[in-house]
């Protein structure tokens, strides 16, 4: 995944914990973040959700370096947030991408793949997560089939609650990406 270079506070940010990490870092990378530096939806983010870093051993460093209420958070205005409560589906670390648009020696930021961003957003689905669904739909980074597919496939059998609300939801997104196809 190819962005279109990042921009201040972002690519300050992103240096400054670049050098001060003791260690190579990935971190896989999902939400506004990914909507806005990987997906190209033009909208505010003052945090980075990360749903995998690798080593796990390096949670601990990055909380402290660039986590909210650290340094760096008050330097740039920016925090890293690890989510624990967003479920994505069971196999996206195969289909992760890098962010290549930085030139870093220790951090490696990976966006999850678009269908796999997207059912992130299911359980949510504020008008937001909409809004960044219609974006991926308008823009062909998702397509009905795969979202489907891969909701069913890898992602309902982990959700908590009701499966009807989750269904209903998904049936909604198709029909407001594409209305010909799914309609009301």
């Amino acid at each position: 995944m190819t962005t279109k270079g990042f921009q201040e506070p972002w690519l300050g940010f992103l240096s400054d914990l670049d050098r001060k990490l003791s260690a190579p870092t990935t971190l896989v990378c999902m939400g506004g973040f990914v909507m806005t530096h990987g997906y190209g939806r033009p909208r505010q983010t003052v945090d980075l959700d990360t749903c995998a870093l690798a080593p796990a051993t390096q949670h601990k460093e990055i909380e402290y370096l660039a986590g909210e209420g650290s340094p760096l958070h008050r330097k740039y205005r920016l925090y890293i947030q690890y989510v624990t409560v967003a479920t994505i589906p069971c196999d996206h670390l195969d289909r992760v991408t890098v962010i290549d648009s930085l030139q870093l020696q220790n951090l490696t930021l990976c966006a999850l793949e678009a269908h796999d961003l997207a059912l992130s957003k299911l359980e949510r689905s504020q008008d937001r997560d909409i809004g960044d669904i219609q974006h991926l739909a308008r823009h062909g980074h998702i397509h009905s089939s795969t979202l489907i597919e891969r909701y069913h496939q890898e992602h309902r059998l982990y959700l908590l609650g009701g499966l009807h609300r989750y269904d209903r939801t998904l049936n909604l997104w198709l029909n407001l990406c594409w209305p010909d196809q799914y309609p009301a």
